[in-house]
């Protein structure tokens, strides 16, 4: 499983499912260019995919997360 999805899976960033290929797919792109985001730079990137089962904390948290294991990877 790729860090992004597993921390999803750690940090409840998907509930019903119907929002979360779209932030994965943002998430990832954003990850992409950028390794180390913000937590504005996270939350304006996944911004356009609308969530209402999580309020969007867990999201960020498990992008956050992912950044921080894709980082130790490439280290």
């Amino acid at each position: 499983m790729h860090p992004l999805q597993a921390a999803f899976t750690d940090f409840g960033g998907s509930q019903c499912g119907y929002s979360t290929p779209g932030v994965i797919m943002a998430a990832k792109a954003l990850l992409e260019r950028d390794p180390s985001p913000t937590h504005q730079e996270i939350k304006e990137a996944t911004a356009g995919n609308l969530c209402r089962c999580t309020g969007y904390n867990q999201i960020v948290e498990a992008v956050e997360n992912a950044a921080a294991e894709l980082r130790k990877e490439t280290a």
